[in-house]
C-alpha cells in the first residue's frame, strides 16, 4: 500500500493532528461496499483495504460533528489467528488541538451491541444510536481523534467473536494502525478506552501491545467493567435478562474453538439458537428481551450452560482469555460498580490485583452506579478527564498497594 505523501511545509502547521486521507491509501468506496471483504485478505495488520466518507451524528435530530469522518475496512488478526477484514470509523475534529503537542488519538472499543451485522458501531454512530457515543462525544468535544473498531464479524461476514479479549484486543490495536496508514501521525499519543466487552478489548489490547503492536505510542488507557473472567460472567447472568449475552458467548466458543465440541452439549433447540444467533436478535436493548432464554432448556442433560464451563478443556480455553495474566506497561485506570449485575465486581478487582502483582501501574476504583449499564455512563464519562490529566503531564498515582 502506498502511503500518503508528506504535507507541504506551508500547510503542516495549520493541519497538525488532522487526518490527511490520501486516495493512494486505499481506493474510495461506496459506503455499502465497505462491509464486503476481498476474497482473500492479505497485508500487514492495519493495512487499509477500503475507505469512504462517513458522518458522526451527535444526536438523533441529525446534528453532525464538525470533523473528518472516514469509514474504513482494514486488515486485522482474527480469533483463529488468520488475517481478516474488519471495519471501523476514524473521527478527527475540525477544530484545532489546543492542549499542546500533537493531537492524540483514542482507540475506542465499543461495548456489546449484538451479533447482527446491523449492529456494527460504524453504522450506529451515523444515526446517534451507539450508546458509546455518549463518551465519544466527550472525546470529540475535548479535541481528541477517535479510532472506533467494529470488531471482527460485525458488519462484515462471519461470526463476531463475542467477548474474546485476545481477538478484540488485536482489532483495537489495528484500527489505530489503520488510522495512521490513512495519514494520522504515527508519533501522536495513543489512548485506549472501553466499557464492558469494550473494556475487555481495551485490557486485552494493553496486554498484547508490547509484542503485537510495540510501535504504537500508547500513553494510557481507561476501562469500565472489563470482561475479565468469562466463566464468572456466565454464572452471574444465566438466570437473568442478560442470558442473551451468554448465548453470544457460547456462539463464540462454538465457532472459534470447534474442537471443544460445544455444539454437542446443546439440544436441537440450542443448536438452532446458535445457528440463528447472528441474525435472529437485534441490537441492544432490543436483543435483551427477545433473547431472554432459560439456558437449562438448551442442554441435553438439563444442566446449566455455566456448569459445562468447568469442564477441563473448556475451562482451559476460557483461562487463556482471562485478563490479568500479563503486565501492562502504561497508566491504566480501571473502574467497576459494586452492584454490577453482569460483570462481577470481584472479577474486575481480581484482574486489577493480578496486574498489580505483575508490576503494572493500575488505578482501580469502585463505582456507586447501581447496575452494569449505569456503570458504563458513570465510569466511561470519567475517561476524558483522565486522559486530559495525562496529556497535561499530571502524575499518575497507582493504588496497587491499597487493593485488598
Amino acid at each position: 500500500m502506498t502511503r500518503p505523501r508528506p504535507l507541504a511545509a506551508s500547510f503542516a502547521a495549520a493541519l497538525v493532528g488532522t487526518l490527511a486521507v490520501s486516495a493512494l491509501a486505499a481506493p474510495a468506496q461506496a459506503a455499502d461496499d465497505i462491509y464486503a471483504p476481498p476474497a482473500t485478505v492479505s497485508g500487514d495488520p492495519g493495512t487499509v483495504l477500503k475507505q469512504a466518507p462517513s458522518v458522526y451524528a451527535l444526536d438523533t435530530l441529525g446534528t453532525r460533528a464538525k470533523a473528518t469522518v472516514t469509514k474504513i475496512q482494514y486488515v486485522s488478526t482474527g480469533a483463529r489467528g488468520d488475517r481478516t477484514a474488519v471495519t471501523g470509523t476514524v473521527i478527527v475534529p475540525d477544530a484545532a488541538w489546543k492542549k499542546g503537542g500533537e493531537r492524540p488519538i483514542i482507540a475506542v472499543s465499543p461495548g456489546t451491541q449484538g451479533l447482527n451485522d446491523k449492529c456494527a458501531p460504524s453504522k450506529l454512530i451515523e444515526t446517534a444510536n451507539l450508546y458509546d457515543g455518549n463518551w465519544i462525544r466527550k472525546f470529540y468535544e475535548a479535541g481528541y481523534a477517535v479510532a472506533l473498531t467494529d470488531y471482527e464479524g460485525l458488519g462484515t461476514p462471519s461470526t463476531h467473536p463475542y467477548a474474546n479479549n485476545v481477538a478484540l484486543g488485536q482489532n483495537a490495536l489495528d484500527v489505530v494502525r489503520a488510522a495512521q496508514n490513512l495519514g494520522f501521525s504515527k508519533t501522536a499519543p495513543v489512548f485506549l478506552q472501553g466499557f464492558s466487552e469494550g473494556g475487555g478489548a481495551t485490557a486485552g489490547a494493553l496486554e498484547l501491545a508490547p509484542t503485537y503492536a510495540p510501535e504504537l505510542k500508547i500513553k494510557g488507557a481507561h476501562a469500565t467493567a472489563p470482561t475479565a473472567d468469562l466463566a464468572a460472567i456466565g454464572k452471574n447472568i444465566e438466570s437473568s435478562i442478560y442470558q442473551t449475552f451468554l448465548l453470544f458467548a457460547v456462539k463464540m466458543l462454538d465457532v472459534t474453538y470447534p474442537e471443544l465440541g460445544i455444539r454437542d452439549l446443546v439440544n436441537d433447540k440450542g443448536a438452532a439458537l446458535l445457528d440463528e444467533a447472528d441474525t435472529a436478535y437485534g441490537c441492544l436493548p432490543e436483543s435483551l428481551p427477545s433473547g431472554w432464554l432459560d439456558t437449562r432448556k438448551l442442554t441435553k442433560e438439563g444442566k446449566t450452560i455455566s456448569s459445562y464451563l468447568t469442564r477441563p478443556d473448556i475451562a482451559a480455553q476460557l483461562a487463556e482469555l482471562k485478563l490479568g495474566q500479563r503486565k501492562i506497561g502504561v497508566p491504566f485506570k480501571v473502574t467497576s460498580s459494586w452492584a454490577d449485575d453482569v460483570v462481577p465486581n470481584a472479577s474486575v478487582k481480581q484482574a486489577a490485583k493480578d496486574w498489580c502483582g505483575k508490576g503494572s501501574a493500575i488505578s482501580y476504583s469502585t463505582l456507586w452506579a447501581p447496575t452494569h449499564v449505569a456503570s458504563g455512563y458513570e465510569g466511561s464519562g470519567q475517561a476524558v478527564g483522565f486522559f486530559n490529566d495525562l496529556v497535561a503531564g499530571k502524575a499518575f498515582t497507582s493504588n496497587c498497594g491499597w487493593l485488598f
